[in-house]
């Protein structure tokens, strides 16, 4: 299983990120950053859910060269604390990049 999210954390919020990228995503209450200021205009969603898709995106190249730094032998790692490893990373950098898109989602 952590071998699975190893790999595809990285790839998933890239796919669910260029969507949100392309402004393809109408509002709706499934997929998206959906808050009551998203929902405020039309304008305000595709906004924020385009620095939502940037930041998705950022985050799985980030977790995908984590993973291919700890998969080249980068550090010497047990296969279970390598992916481990791997996955909390992409986590915390989609956390860190997160921060941004909420500091810009409270301006509208």
């Amino acid at each position: 299983m952590l071998r699975f999210l190893f790999v595809g954390l990285p790839l998933l919020n890239v796919l669910l990120g260029i969507p949100l990228l392309l402004k393809l995503v109408p509002p709706n209450r499934f997929y998206g950053y959906r808050t009551a200021t998203s929902f405020s205009s039309p304008e305000a969603w595709y906004q924020i859910n385009y620095a939502t898709g940037l930041a998705m995106v950022a985050a799985g190249i980030a977790g995908g060269i984590v993973a291919l730094l700890l998969s080249q032998g980068l550090f010497t790692l047990k296969p279970e604390a390598r992916y481990l490893t791997g996955v909390l990373l992409t986590a915390v950098v989609m956390l860190v990049l997160f921060i941004p898109v909420v500091i810009y989602a409270n301006k509208f």
